[in-house]
C-alpha cells in the first residue's frame, strides 16, 4: 500500500486518526489506554515476559509504544549480577505499537536480561527497521507470534508489511525524529521518537 502525503504529514504532525474509537476520539491518552488494554491481552500467555516502555525511551515523545516480548524460560539457573538475581540473557521479540493511527511491527529484540522474578532488567537492547522481522526465527515464535497476531486483529490494529515500510519518501515533509536522516522512509513516518 502507498500512502498519502497528506497521510504522512498527518504521522509527522503526531495527529491520531483513525475510523473507529478511540482513533476517532484524537486523543492520544485514549489510545494509549487502549494500547495498555492489547498489553493486558497479550500478558495473558503465562509462557511470555512482556514489558512496555510507555516512557519513550526516556524521551520526550514517541509514535509508538514499543514491548519488549520473551519466553519464560524455566529451570536455568540463576546467577547474580551486580547482585541481582538474574534468570539470563535471551533474545525476544520487540512490537512497536503505533499511538497515532491503528498499525503495528514487530522484529527481533536483540538480547536483554530478565530477573529470576520474571522482570526484565534492562531497557530496549535495539530499535527496529524495516528489515527487523526478518530477523525473528518464525519456527521457534510461531505460536506466540500467532497468538499475538490475533490479539491485534481483534483490536483492529494492521500489521505493516517490510514492503509498505521500505520506500523512501520523495516528497519533503518535515519529521521530528531521533537517529534517523533524509532521506526518511515511510517507517520513519509510523515509528519516530524525540527528545
Amino acid at each position: 500500500m502507498n500512502y498519502s502525503e497528506e497521510f504522512l504529514t498527518q504521522l509527522a504532525q503526531e495527529e491520531v486518526s483513525g475510523d473507529f474509537p478511540p482513533f476517532s476520539s484524537g486523543s492520544i491518552s485514549q489510545v494509549k489506554k487502549y494500547i495498555k488494554t492489547i498489553i493486558g491481552r497479550i500478558k495473558d500467555d503465562y509462557q511470555l515476559v512482556v514489558e512496555p516502555d510507555f516512557s519513550y525511551h526516556g524521551s520526550g515523545y514517541g509514535s509508538y509504544i514499543s514491548v519488549l516480548v520473551a519466553k519464560k524460560e524455566a529451570g536455568k539457573p540463576a546467577k547474580l549480577l551486580s547482585g541481582t538475581p538474574v534468570n539470563d540473557t535471551t533474545n525476544g521479540l520487540l512490537l512497536y505499537i503505533s499511538n497515532l493511527v491503528p498499525y503495528w511491527y514487530y522484529g527481533d529484540s536483540g538480547q536483554w536480561e530478565i530477573l529470576s522474578d520474571g522482570k526484565v532488567t534492562s531497557s530496549l537492547s535495539g530499535f527496529l527497521r524495516p528489515e527487523s522481522i526478518h530477523e525473528v526465527d518464525d519456527t521457534l515464535w510461531r505460536r506466540e507470534l500467532a497468538g499475538i497476531k490475533a490479539i491485534f486483529e481483534q483490536y483492529r490494529y494492521s500489521l505493516l508489511t517490510e514492503q509498505e515500510l521500505q520506500p523512501l519518501i520523495d516528497f519533503d515533509i518535515p519529521l521530528k525524529a531521533a537517529l534517523v536522516s533524509k532521506p526518511y522512509q515511510v517507517f520513519d513516518y509510523f515509528f519516530h521518537w524525540t527528545d
